[in-house]
């Protein structure tokens, strides 16, 4: 029998992947990643090491197009900060139905473990999941299953539930107490993954949905780089901080962005949107600022040098977003 895992290759989708290839289950994993939660390198190497550990099948999906469709208006809302966890979840199941049957596998396999994460793990929610995205009773997560309702795998007897766990809440202890028992005694130590989990991020994001509700790809991966400031209604400045955020420009469309220049031509902000002739000079004395110049050079159309006076700290702070 064959099924698909959500694989995260944190420590509960290692053990959910364990006990079903202990149980005779062909497997093939799959990851999500979107620019809200990105495959780094290090977390690449780490999914890729697990699953060949596994042996397990991996392949990666970007869900990034779809999951900003349902930033902008999730039906079951946010979490603590702009994270909308039941919907993602529900697309990263929709995905993962369809990667199923093109693989002709039999059901689902999630290593997630009730009570968890107090949004987005409990049963009520994963009963919501299970409907929405057409999967009803053919998601297993056996870590808990036994305080969920029978699975068809269950049920048509291709896994044992006695073979399978009732565990609950954020404790590791259960966890880290079986993957001895299977030995497994490597594993990532939980980490944060998703951006709109973080504060400062999330008001980011807030501000584009304010300000710019059609926004695009593009201006998402200019949320995680820089200092934002929100100058107008129209306008807003990204001020880069180090070498390493410079170089994402080489790549990025800037074309009709007002860019501001260091006295040496580099490009140090960018400036998006609708920019009045107010809102470009508070722009060049917030740069100046940064700059430590008085001497702010601006392309807008044209090459142009303007002389401002630098806000002050405290001043500067009120634009920040």
């Amino acid at each position: 029998m064959k099924a698909v895992i959500l694989f995260s290759s944190g420590l509960d989708s290692i053990l959910a992947a364990k006990l079903m290839k202990n149980l005779g289950i062909e497997l093939e994993a799959i990851h999500f990643v979107s620019e809200f939660f990105p495959l780094t390198k290090g977390k690449k190497e780490k999914l890729s090491f697990f699953a060949e550990k596994l042996g397990v099948p991996l392949v990666v999906r970007d869900i990034t197009r779809e999951f900003i469709e349902i930033l902008r208006s999730p039906k079951y809302g946010y979490g603590k900060n702009l994270n909308p966890c039941i919907d993602c979840k529900i697309l990263m199941f929709k995905k993962a139905k369809e990667f199923m049957e093109k693989k002709n596998a039999a059901f689902i396999v999630s290593g997630e473990v009730l009570g968890q994460r107090l949004f987005s793990q409990r049963k009520e929610v994963f009963e919501i999941i299970e409907e929405e995205a057409d999967l009803k009773n053919l998601i297993l997560r056996p870590l808990s299953a036994k305080l969920l309702n029978v699975s068809i795998p269950e049920k048509k007897g291709w896994v044992s539930r006695e073979r399978l766990f009732a565990f609950r809440g954020k404790s590791r202890i259960p966890q880290i107490s079986l993957a001895k028992k299977l030995g497994i005694y490597f594993y990532p130590q939980p980490g944060g993954g998703c951006f709109l989990t973080d504060p400062s991020f999330a008001r980011r994001v807030k501000d584009l949905l304010k300000y710019n509700p059609d926004f695009t790809l593009e201006d998402v991966k200019l949320l995680r780089v820089g200092r934002h400031f929100r100058i107008s209604n129209s306008a807003k400045l990204v001020v880069f901080r180090n070498e390493k955020e410079k170089k994402i420009l080489k790549d990025f469309p800037c074309d009709n962005f007002i860019k501001f220049f260091s006295q040496e031509g580099e490009i140090f902000s960018l400036g998006i949107g609708e920019f009045e002739k107010e809102d470009i000079n508070i722009s060049a004395r917030i740069v100046g600022f940064y700059l430590k110049s008085n001497r702010v050079k601006i392309f807008n159309k044209r090459e142009e040098h303007i002389f401002v006076t630098p806000l002050r700290e405290e001043k500067l702070k009120e634009y920040r977003i």
